[in-house]
C-alpha cells in the first residue's frame, strides 16, 4: 500500500441551493472516490469547501495554493481530482493555468471525476472533449451572470429593490420589498423634515443619536453617512440601481416626496436649493421670443419677451388683473391675449409647400435607394450564409446518427447553428420590410410636423422649441408696434392662398424685413443635397 499512487481531491459548492441538490459536497465526494478507484489511486487529503469561484479570484485561491503545497511536498501524489470543471472553476484560461502549475511544479495530473479516462488518453479527441467541457463551464458562468442581471433589472421595473436593506427599513416576506422599521423609520423621516426646515446636518445627526438611533453595525450615525441617506433617491420612492432604467414608482413606502428629495440632495451638497420656476402654459412664449428693437443692442440684459401678471393698482371690486408679455430690456409690453391671437392666426395661415414636400420625398427616396442597394447585397450574403448553416446542420445530424461524436457535443453544435439560422431569417425578414418601413417613416415625419403646428398652444416647453425651429428657423420677434416678425418661414411651408391673393404671396405681419428665401433651381438642388 505504501507504493500505491496517491491523489488529493477537491469538492466545491458556492450556494446553499447547490449543497442540497445534485452538486452537493456528498454527491461530488462519491464521484471523486469512484474516479480514484478507476485511477487505482489513494486519496490522502480531501478539501470540501463552500465558496464562490468568482472570476478574477482564482489565481490566488487559498484552497488551490494549499493543494499545490501538499502535492509538491509528496512526490507520490500523481493526481489532483475534482468533480468536474465548473466545480473546480469557471474560467477557461485559469483552469489550464492550474493544470500546468500542478503538472510542472508538483508532477501531478489534473483530473475531473466525471471523465477520469481523459487522464490516461493522450490524443486530439480527448483534448477536444476536455476543452469543450471547460468551455461550457465558463459559458455557464456568463449565462448565470446575464440571467441574474436580467432578473434584477426585471425586479427594478416592477418596483422592487434587489439590493441591501436600506437604513430605516426591514425585509418583508417578498424579496426586494422593504417595509418601515420602527422607530428608525420615523426618526429618519423627522430628521429629513428638520433639514428642510433649516436645521444643520450636525444638529440633526446629534438629535438622531440622542433619540437612540443606531446603524446596522450598532454605531452612532455620523454626518458622512447621513448625507449619503439624504442623497439616496430610494427615500423618495425611486428605485435606482447601477446604470439601469430608473423606476420612479417603487412599491415601498417613501419618507419624502420627489421635490423634497431634490432639496435634501442639494442641501447635502452644500447648495442653497432654489426650485426652478415651472413652465406656465398661459405664458408659453416666455423666453421663446425676442424684442425686435433690442436685438443686437448694447445691453447686458437678454432682449427676451417674458410673461407676467399685474393689476391696475386699485383695491376691492375695482381691482383688475392682467396678463402681459414684456421685453426684459426695454420694458415694452403687449397683452397676452393679443399676442396669442396674432400668432394663432398666422400659424393657421401656414400650409405645407407642395414643391418642398416633393423635394423632401425625392431626397428621402434617393437615400432609400442607396440604402436598398446595400440591402440587396446584404440580403444575398445572408441567404448564402443561411444555406451554409443548413448544410452544416445536416452534416452535424449525420455525424450524430453515425455516433462519430458525443451526443451532448452534437446538441451544443446544433443549438448554436439553430440560433444563427433564426437570427439570419429574422434579419432577412427585416430587410424585406424596408419599403413598407420607408413609406411609414415619411408619413410619420410629415404628420409629426403638422401635428406640432396645429397643437402649438397645447405643447410643453421642449416641444414648443422644436416647433419654433421647424416653422421659423431664424426665430421670431415682437416689435414695439405689437407686430410679430420672422426673418424666415421654413422652406417646408408657405402662406395659404386667400381670395384676395390666390397665389398665397400676400404680406403678413409674420413676414419680416428679410422676407422669404426665393425658390430657385439652385436652392432646390441644395435642399435635396442637404436632406440626402
Amino acid at each position: 500500500m505504501n507504493d500505491k499512487v496517491k491523489a488529493i481531491a477537491l469538492c466545491r459548492v458556492s450556494t446553499v441551493k447547490q449543497s442540497v441538490e445534485g452538486s452537493s459536497l456528498e454527491a461530488q465526494e462519491q464521484r471523486v472516490y469512484d474516479a480514484a478507484i478507476y485511477l487505482n489511486a489513494e486519496i490522502v487529503q480531501f478539501w470540501g469547501i463552500k465558496r464562490s469561484s468568482r472570476k478574477g479570484k482564482n489565481y490566488q485561491r487559498k484552497d488551490l495554493l494549499e493543494m499545490l503545497a501538499v502535492a509538491k511536498a509528496d512526490k507520490k501524489i500523481k493526481y489532483i481530482i475534482v468533480d468536474e470543471p465548473d466545480r473546480f472553476m469557471r474560467e477557461f484560461d485559469v483552469y489550464y493555468y492550474w493544470k500546468v502549475v500542478f503538472r510542472e511544479q508538483a508532477g501531478a495530473k489534473l483530473v475531473y471525476a466525471k471523465k477520469p479516462h481523459l487522464a490516461d488518453e493522450d490524443n486530439i479527441m480527448t483534448l477536444m472533449e476536455e476543452m469543450m467541457d471547460v468551455f461550457r463551464a465558463e459559458a455557464s458562468n456568463l449565462e448565470r451572470i446575464t440571467k441574474t442581471t436580467s432578473n434584477m433589472q426585471a425586479k427594478v421595473k416592477q418596483g422592487y429593490f434587489p439590493g441591501r436593506t436600506k437604513p430605516g427599513y426591514k425585509m418583508t416576506s417578498t424579496p426586494g420589498l422593504f417595509e418601515p422599521l420602527e422607530p428608525d423609520w420615523s426618526i429618519l423621516r423627522e430628521s429629513f423634515v428638520s433639514v428642510l426646515s433649516g436645521a444643520t446636518v450636525k444638529e440633526v445627526v446629534r438629535s438622531i443619536n440622542d433619540k437612540g438611533y443606531r446603524t446596522r453595525s450598532g454605531k452612532l450615525m455620523d454626518s458622512y453617512n447621513f448625507k449619503k441617506i439624504l442623497r439616496d433617491p430610494y427615500y423618495a420612492g425611486i428605485i435606482a440601481m447601477s446604470s439601469w432604467e430608473v423606476n420612479s414608482n417603487g412599491l415601498h413606502k417613501p419618507m419624502v416626496t420627489v421635490e423634497q428629495h431634490e432639496q435634501l440632495k442639494a442641501l447635502a451638497d452644500g447648495i442653497v436649493y432654489k426650485p426652478r420656476e415651472k413652465f406656465r402654459s398661459d405664458f408659453c412664449l416666455s423666453n421663446l421670443m425676442d424684442c425686435k428693437e433690442c436685438i443686437g443692442g448694447d445691453t447686458l440684459k437678454a432682449p427676451r419677451i417674458v410673461g407676467y401678471d399685474h393689476t391696475n393698482g386699485k383695491k376691492g371690486n375695482s381691482r383688475k388683473h392682467y396678463k402681459r408679455y414684456r421685453c426684459r430690456n426695454c420694458g415694452s409690453s403687449i397683452l397676452q391675449e393679443q399676442l396669442h391671437s396674432t400668432l394663432s392666426s398666422d400659424l393657421l395661415g401656414l400650409e405645407i409647400e407642395p414643391v418642398r414636400k416633393e423635394e423632401f420625398m425625392a431626397a428621402l427616396r434617393q437615400v432609400w435607394e442607396q440604402d436598398a442597394s446595400v440591402t440587396i447585397s446584404r440580403s444575398k450574403a445572408l441567404e448564402k450564409r443561411l444555406n451554409e448553416l443548413k448544410t452544416e446542420k445536416n452534416i452535424a445530424i449525420r455525424n450524430s446518427l453515425n455516433n462519430k461524436f458525443n451526443e451532448d457535443d452534437i446538441k451544443a453544435v446544433l443549438d448554436v447553428i439553430d440560433s444563427d439560422i433564426n437570427q439570419i431569417e429574422h434579419d432577412l425578414q427585416s430587410l424585406n420590410d424596408i419599403e413598407e418601413d420607408f413609406i411609414e417613416f415619411v408619413d410619420y415625419s410629415i404628420d409629426f410636423i403638422e401635428d406640432l403646428r396645429t397643437r402649438f398652444w397645447e405643447l410643453d416647453a421642449e416641444h414648443l422649441r422644436w416647433c419654433k425651429q421647424l416653422l421659423f428657423p431664424d426665430g421670431f420677434s415682437l416689435s414695439r408696434d405689437k407686430k410679430v416678425y420672422t426673418p424666415k418661414i421654413s422652406d417646408f411651408y408657405r402662406l395659404a392662398a386667400t381670395k384676395e391673393d390666390p397665389e398665397g404671396s400676400s404680406e403678413s405681419n409674420m413676414v419680416g424685413d428679410k422676407g422669404f428665401e426665393p425658390l430657385t433651381s439652385s436652392t432646390s438642388m441644395r435642399r435635396s443635397s442637404q436632406l440626402s
